[in-house]
């Protein structure tokens, strides 16, 4: 374990930096080094691999990048320690060839390290050797696109997500023999299981020679896949807070928590946003479907003018999701509050200034991620601020017995009070989601998405599907009536509405229409089109129950057509026998009995005729 001593001016930095870096390093206001950068930056501007773990908003971007600098200003300009009269003398980057390679998690993280280091490369004299940076991460550019770049201005750092790095690294015309140095940069995402098999393929690549450098707040997580990164007699630096947990936040961040009714969380929410004093906050929310949806409701609901809203989630193309970060980071405070709704993509590594809110809708289903979150505010010893709201009258509070196992203490904060506006918001709220089918559409998506969130919690003996309030969350999105779906098996009997609706009276569904002219046109007539199917559905099986009626059915049938004619055979016989009883007393007449018969139903076809003909 390295540990620090004396002060932490820049001068008793235990290594000589070239004079254009120690210059920029004035020039961008570091009057000081933070604790993790005393301890990084000479091990690995020398020749060791390092692996550090230190708190969030501890500076450990620049305790990364002033040693690549340092290696790749050597390579192409001389090192400090070199006597060299002409730098033409030092041997050339080969076409083809890049010297430092950083891999990110996420677009929005690797872009900001970009910036990190294009600032410190304005101070580079322009008599030098210009140092080239390069982006690559998904959507921005297609990967031909970034080789083409790459051939023609000869970046030397490539600052990069894993899978658009690996597929560019594939190019024959892609070396990667130069490679002096690798940092992995939120080292303990980039080796799970989402990234791991992509960043050891990208490292297998590489100069077994390279020093490297895996950075994170919680690299612990990344367990025994550290290994196998192919570093060479590593040297940890962990760096703890004034707290005395290695993973516990900054002492300048304050962790609150609040208990809320899922109902009144958005009115929770809104009531701080409003009356919290701060710059800028930046509210998490457990879904991409949730962040989009709210982000619209609050566009049409929320007329507060001090309120500026931006929408930052993984469905967002790279360039807006760069435009919206670029917008939130350098909109001016003096105007009014900004308040950036994301989700855990901008959990990792993300550094705005002037955050001093965070709030938390819902703890993240990982817990490391929990510190994270939080830790966007309250960087480089500044006051923030962290909050998160827990479901009251549920087991969600043991959450917090789970946080301080981890070394993560966090206080009791008294939900304010939104009894009037919470009624008045959902009344407008519910207005707004009746005026177009399409709004209840995205809220039902939206509410869904939450329940497979939730279920996915690595703490599952806390939040649990079975003591969920399935009925206050569908309440918070606005839904107006429950979809159908496994999980409202939970809702007791006796709380389940009628048909699931959850307004009074129902709507009739068929006539619930769409903004959109076009769609609810579409609507109308694929609603036509399937009551007529629906109507000849049931032809159709009116005619196949006839036609294929049990073979039963049809044998009783023809029982009862033989019962009928053996009856008739029975009746005839007996009057036949009368007859020949009766012929046989008058000898006097042969008359033939069939004769008698037929005259016999005569006599019977007679008796309807009416009236007496003796006189005609």
């Amino acid at each position: 374990m390295e540990k620090r001593s004396g002060s932490l001016s820049w001068d008793n930095l235990k290594c000589e930096l070239h004079p254009w870096i120690k210059e920029a390093i004035k020039s961008l206001g570091y009057p000081t080094m933070t604790p993790v950068q005393a301890s990084t930056i000479p091990l690995f501007s020398g020749n060791k691999d390092v692996v550090v773990e230190s708190v969030t908003g501890s500076g450990k971007t620049l305790a990364f990048v002033i040693p690549v600098l340092q290696k790749i200003s050597n390579r192409l300009h001389g090192s400090l320690d070199q006597i060299k009269e002409e730098e033409s003398d030092i041997e050339p980057v080969k076409k083809g060839h890049m010297l430092g390679i950083i891999i990110s998690p996420t677009r929005e993280l690797a872009n900001q390290i970009q910036l990190v280091f294009d600032k410190v490369l304005e101070y580079l004299p322009e008599d030098k050797k210009q140092i080239k940076t390069q982006l690559l991460v998904g959507s921005l550019s297609s990967v031909r696109e970034d080789l083409d770049h790459f051939r023609k201005h000869g970046s030397h750092i490539l600052i990069a997500t894993p899978g658009r790095i690996l597929d560019f690294l594939s190019s024959q015309y892609v070396k990667t023999n130069s490679v002096e140095i690798a940092v992995l940069d939120e080292a303990d995402k980039l080796l799970d299981m989402s990234f791991e098999k992509d960043v050891m393929n990208i490292l297998k690549r590489l100069p077994k020679q390279r020093r490297t450098g895996l950075f994170s707040a919680t690299l612990s997580a990344a367990g025994d896949s550290i290994f196998r990164t192919g570093m060479s007699n590593p040297v940890k630096v962990a760096v703890k807070s004034k707290a005395t947990h290695l993973n516990s936040a900054p002492a300048s961040l304050n962790i609150s928590y609040m208990l809320v009714s899922p109902e009144r969380k958005i009115t929770t929410l809104l009531k701080l946003l409003q009356d919290y004093k701060y710059q800028k906050c930046i509210v998490y929310f457990p879904t991409c479907a949730s962040v989009k949806y709210f982000y619209s409701v609050f566009q049409r609901l929320v007329n507060d003018s001090g309120l500026e809203f931006f929408s930052l989630h993984g469905q967002l193309s790279t360039q807006p999701r760069l435009k919206t970060l670029q917008k939130f980071t350098e909109g001016d405070i003096n105007i009014g509050k900004y308040v950036l709704m994301t989700t855990d993509v901008a959990a990792r590594g993300i550094d705005v200034p002037d955050v001093d809110l965070v709030i938390q809708l819902d703890p993240p289903t990982d817990p490391d991620v929990f510190l994270h979150r939080c830790g966007r505010t309250g960087r480089a010893n500044k006051v923030g601020q962290a909050i998160f709201m827990l479901n009251e009258n549920s087991r969600e509070e043991d959450y917090i017995d789970f946080l301080e196992v981890k070394g993560v203490v966090v206080k009791d904060m008294k939900a304010p009070e939104v009894n009037t506006s919470h009624d008045k918001f959902q009344e407008n709220f519910r207005k707004h989601v009746l005026e177009d089918r399409a709004r209840h559409e995205i809220a039902v998506k939206a509410y869904v998405g939450f329940v497979r969130y939730y279920s996915k919690h690595v703490a599952s003996s806390i939040f649990r599907l079975q003591s969920l309030d399935y009925l206050g969350i569908a309440k918070m999105y606005g839904l107006i009536r429950l979809p159908k779906m496994p999980e409202t098996k939970y809702i007791p009997n006796e709380l389940m509405p009628e048909d699931g609706w959850l307004i009074d009276p129902p709507i009739d569904m068929d006539t619930y229409s769409y903004a959109d002219k076009a769609k609810e046109e579409s609507r109308l007539t694929n609603l036509q089109l399937e009551k007529e199917k629906k109507a000849k559905d049931a032809k159709t099986r009116k005619l196949l129950k006839v036609k294929n009626e049990a073979w039963s059915s049809k044998t009783e049938k023809k029982e009862t057509k033989q019962q009928r004619r053996e009856k008739s055979k029975r009746k005839r016989e007996a009057i036949e026998k009368q007859i020949m009883e009766e012929s046989s007393d008058d000898e006097g007449t042969e008359t033939d009995w069939k004769e008698l018969v037929q005259m016999n139903k005569k006599s019977k076809t007679n008796n309807n005729v009416q009236g007496s003909f003796d006189d005609l």
